[in-house]
């Protein structure tokens, strides 16, 4: 039915343990070259899968089905229809949320989220790219969206040989949308945003940070302010340091909005270098929150992340103040959990503190992961008390 790739041992291998992606390296027969849908076949010719197939990626297959089954317009709407019903079952604290999360829903290199009325449709592989109006024509028959845009300008797309796109496809999406996140509002810029406008996945460690702040915060990397909002329902007053004035303009917008703006102060800086002055200068917090970007986007680049990480945790639990909590995060897939608890504990140690772990978490329920699939568990966040 679809064009033939065969695989090594190896890869069947990598295919049995439940993992969606098989890789470039481990294709020993390819009976295309075009992107697409095509049948994944075993070392001795049986069939494995239906699978989307990227020619120029080091991740060349995608797994969508097991079974020998048609892939058509049917198909992709039962799938999507599926992972919307998932997430209205869950109790999602936002107008905001991610409605396809790729491999966790079965549709690997699709995202698709939801700002209220607008939907952010994002195809990041080769194979996925050819179905997109598919899912296009879906959406539009399963959510009454006022407006659908499509924002392939993601860098990865690079490597799966595909230009940027950023377009309207369907009613009319504005440059700025107001979303709502467990009692505050803050704009989301759906064209020009992180990610596919904002960082729906730190979601609940957002508003879970709010139960935990108190007194004189310090909000590092703050970006837009939606942690830092959150904090100053319950802290006396947050800082935010941020690099970007973009983005601080955007804090005190959304400082304002919520009614805050006499809690929120911005402070325009590199965070390593604030970090460093403020340390020496003998300042100290009750809660600190640590939200950097990616550190280690590579598998070489560990050792340089796990010096950045450690750099700015240490200066962070100097900052705070006896019992003060700490809320760091790492948005690194190659940063594993144990290389970020090891990281934690040695910058401890140089600190001079010992810290209790409160709550260990990861993405927002709306960002479901795979037992068998360790890249879509991508996101730690630790929330720690200073006990000496």
């Amino acid at each position: 039915m679809y064009p033939i790739i065969t695989i090594t041992a190896k890869g069947l291998g990598w295919f049995q343990r439940g993992h969606p992606w098989i890789f470039s390296t481990d294709i020993t027969f390819r009976g295309t070259e075009e992107a697409g849908l095509v049948t994944v076949k075993g070392p001795k010719n049986e069939f494995l899968a239906q699978a989307l197939f990227s020619p120029a990626s080091k991740i060349a297959l995608r797994i969508l089905s097991r079974k020998e089954e048609t892939i058509d317009h049917a198909w992709w709407e039962g799938k999507i229809k599926l992972a919307i019903e998932r997430r209205r079952a869950m109790n999602i604290s936002s107008t905001a949320k991610r409605l396809v999360f790729a491999e966790a829903d079965g549709l690997p290199s699709l995202i698709i989220d939801a700002y209220g009325p607008y939907l952010v449709v994002q195809t990041l592989s080769a194979g996925m790219e050819k179905f997109k109006a598919d899912v296009f024509d879906v959406l539009k028959k399963l959510i009454p969206a006022e407006g659908i845009l499509e924002r392939n300008d993601a860098p990865i797309r690079q490597k799966e040989k595909l230009a940027a796109i950023k377009q309207c496809v369907a009613g009319e999406v504005p440059k700025q949308t107001v979303i709502e996140e467990a009692g505050l509002k803050f704009v989301v810029d759906l064209w020009e945003g992180q990610k596919t406008g904002a960082f729906l996945d730190q979601r609940d460690n957002r508003i879970f940070a709010e139960h935990k702040s108190g007194g004189k915060a310090l909000d590092v990397f703050s970006y837009e302010g939606w942690f830092a909002c959150h904090m100053a329902k319950k802290a006396e007053s947050v800082l935010c340091v941020e690099s970007s004035q973009k983005a601080c303009d955007r804090i005190l917008e959304n400082a304002k909005r919520n009614g805050l703006e006499n809690k929120i102060a911005v402070e325009e800086t590199d965070a390593f270098d604030f970090l460093k002055k403020t340390d020496q200068s003998g300042q100290h917090f009750d809660t600190v929150n640590l939200d950097p970007p990616a550190f280690v986007k590579t598998a070489s680049e560990i050792e340089q992340g796990f010096r950045g990480y450690k750099e700015i945790n240490l200066r962070a639990m100097k900052l705070l103040k006896p019992k003060g909590i700490l809320i760091t995060s790492s948005c690194s897939y190659h940063f594993s959990g144990e290389d970020f608890e090891e990281m934690l504990s040695a910058a401890a140690e140089d600190a001079k503190t010992n810290l209790e772990v409160l709550s260990q978490t990861g993405a927002a329920i709306d960002h479901p992961t795979l037992s068998a699939f360790p890249e879509g568990n991508y996101l730690k966040c630790y929330f720690l008390k200073v006990t000496t």
